[in-house]
């Protein structure tokens, strides 16, 4: 297909699946610059990585990672996901509006469009037709495993992943250089816009090579390094500049996640079948009485309809396995088949005998086989093979055909499941769902310390390249069923069964809540005075952590504050100090790290409390200068020179 009728083909598919992400998104699609899906804090990390990386990139790009959080430390944006891709696709609304939830919200929903026209191309580079291609578009773009993530934006945003493999696979067809770049630069977009999708893309790609490596494809090293060219090495460069943060902060933080941490967050039977769907759950409901909604610890059931397009793709599946007719085999050529196979079995026996000095097998206390004899078993091979001898006449041993014939039928059954790409999809289906399971059904505890892996501490998430596995099969499964339909029946049972999927997809309105990242005038005042400067803020509360990163997005200085995948012990013990602040104890802290400035929001106190609060600070004129006061914010300078000099750094 030549590129004009790609482009043909794609507008009015993105424009498809814009409309539907509008629907079944609303009423976050209505407003995405002043709701957001609950999340808890972090929705606050999601706004403060996000005005970070536009900060930052615009402003010390050589310093990207180097946070403003967490102060002293470094490198405090790979204390989580990055999200550097999505916050360039959405730098220009935080430029024209500087509204982080709106930039946020885009990135969200331009997944699923993305996500849904990735698909699209993967199908047809795999050789489906446009209709079994926009079904495969809609599984991948809207079924729950994917689309309920849509407030975890490191989850959702996997749109590069049906990219990569769309090239790859044709790069792996064809041979053409530029599909194999393509591939890599879209691998390179995943790992700037998710770690987590990064970590699956790799998956995927390994599994794929794998695969095509064991059905006999020569690896053909020289030749893929020469396609990859300078450009393939350079945008190499880039991914492994990307890692050392992450790296550096695994090394001096001792970051490692645990086995024990997955067993905590596998799912639970119940996570298989849950999906907030309306007609999912109306199904469910009449299938059995368990609040299977409530039990679940995750939404991955993919949909009913989704299953049963699937299955019919799997059953369409033409594996290469029947063998060329030879003629009927004798009954004298079974029996020397049989005595080979008897032979085979006995001087392998005979070997194991002799090695071990016998066999035993037990079931219990019975014992079921015993041979510790190897001159017996000796003996009984000399008579089977006296019988195939026998049959020499009748029955040819013909040792060296039959290892050309097992040969030929090798090649072209791997010839044939290359040629089925069906039967890789199939594979990756089985293997992310058995990882899926978590730690307790093996595979997942296997290759947990494998680099990558450990990264995905929440097994279920694995359903995401399941869901794309799936999509694949029942965008097959959809055109198996249609195969004889003229094209005009074939366009009506598309839309319906569009719409069939959509209305199982679909759970809106969404639960959103209004959320604004205000600044408070009193960060903003920070924001005039001389930099650079260090700031606390209290009270200190678990909940408020995230809260200070959002107020930091008004002056961009570092700050002691964080929430994050990782707190270094230093703010732990520090955020315990600060509970019973203004104390010695906790100003020593304070000065002992550099804080200039210690923001008071007095409204965030419990009733009550802050009375208490600025009497004590009465007591402490040594130490802290109101410097400015407005709303319910103060400002005090810190001044390190009351540190007692025993207590100096």
């Amino acid at each position: 297909m030549d590129t004009m009728k790609r482009w043909a083909e794609a507008l009015p598919v993105t424009l498809l699946y814009a409309v539907l992400t509008f629907i079944l998104a609303y009423p976050l699609s209505l407003h995405p610059g002043t709701r957001v899906l609950p999340q808890g804090s972090d929705t606050d990390l999601m706004l403060w990585i996000f005005g970070w990386d536009v900060h930052a990139l615009t402003h010390q790009p050589l310093a990207l990672f180097d946070g403003n959080i967490y102060y002293p430390y470094r490198h405090t944006l790979a204390y989580a996901e990055n999200l550097i891709g999505s916050a360039v696709l959405s730098a220009p609304i935080v430029w024209l509006t500087g509204n982080l939830v709106l930039a946020m919200n885009a990135a969200a929903l331009l997944s699923c469009v993305l996500c849904g026209v990735g698909m699209y191309v993967l199908a047809r580079r795999l050789g489906l037709g446009p209709a079994g291609a926009v079904i495969a578009g809609l599984v991948f773009a809207f079924a729950p495993p994917r689309f309920f993530r849509l407030g975890q934006l490191h989850l959702t945003t996997v749109q590069w992943l049906p990219f990569c493999l769309a090239f790859l696979h044709g790069y792996l067809e064809s041979g053409d250089k530029r599909d194999l770049r393509w591939a890599l630069a879209f691998f390179v977009f995943q790992v700037f816009t998710s770690g987590h999708g990064a970590v699956l893309t790799a998956v995927s790609i390994l599994l794929l090579i794998a695969w095509r490596l064991v059905l006999g494809e020569p690896p053909q090293l020289l030749k893929r390094l020469r396609d990859l060219g300078v450009p393939g090495a350079a945008m190499l460069v880039t991914v492994v500049l990307f890692v050392l943060p992450y790296r550096a902060v695994q090394q001096e933080m001792g970051l490692r996640r645990s086995l024990s941490e997955s067993y905590l967050f596998a799912p639970n039977a119940e996570s298989f079948l849950a999906s907030p769907s309306y007609v999912d759950q109306f199904l469910t409901s009449k299938l059995t009485d368990a609040p299977v909604l409530d039990r679940a610890r995750a939404l991955l059931f993919p949909g009913y309809l989704t299953l049963v397009l699937a299955a019919v793709g799997v059953w369409s599946i033409k594996l290469p396995f029947r063998a060329e007719r030879q003629g009927r085999a004798t009954a004298w050529m079974r029996s020397a088949w049989a005595a080979e196979l008897a032979l085979a079995i006995l001087l392998i026996l005979g070997i194991v005998v002799m090695w071990n000095g016998g066999v035993r097998i037990r079931r219990g206390s019975a014992v079921i086989f015993s041979a510790r004899q190897p001159l017996r078993i000796w003996l009984q091979c000399a008579a089977v093979a006296a019988v195939r001898l026998a049959l020499v006449r009748v029955a040819p041993i013909d040792a060296g055909g039959r290892i050309r014939r097992l040969g030929h039928r090798l090649r072209r059954w791997a010839d044939g499941l290359r040629a089925e790409p069906a039967v890789f999809f199939l594979l990756l289906a089985l293997i992310t769902f058995w990882l899926a399971l978590g730690p307790g059904f093996g595979l997942y505890a296997s290759v947990h310390d494998w680099p990558g892996f450990s990264f995905i501490r929440v097994p279920s998430r694995f359903t995401i390249l399941t869901l794309l596995a799936l999509a694949i099969l029942a965008g097959r499964g959809f055109e198996r069923v249609t195969a004889s339909a003229a094209p005009r029946q074939r366009l009506i049972l598309t839309t319906l069964a569009g719409f069939l999927l959509v209305g199982e997809f679909a759970a809106f309105p969404l639960n959103t809540i209004p959320y604004a990242a205000d600044r408070p005038s009193i960060d903003r005042w920070l924001a005039t005075q001389p930099t650079p400067f260090v700031v606390a803020e209290l009270p200190v509360e678990e909940r408020l952590q995230g809260l200070y990163m959002v107020h930091s997005t008004a002056h961009w200085q570092k700050t002691v504050h964080g929430y994050s995948g990782l707190r270094p012990p230093l703010h732990s013990a520090l955020y315990d100090e600060m509970r019973t602040f203004p104390d010695e104890r906790s100003l020593k802290s304070f000065a002992s790290l550099g804080v200039t400035y210690v923001v008071i929001h007095t409204g965030l106190y419990p009733p009550g409390e802050w009375p208490l609060v600025e009497e004590r600070l009465r007591n402490l004129p040594d130490w802290l200068t109101l410097s400015h006061v407005e709303g319910d914010g103060r400002v005090y300078a810190l001044h390190r020179a009351a540190m007692a000099p025993d207590a100096a750094p």
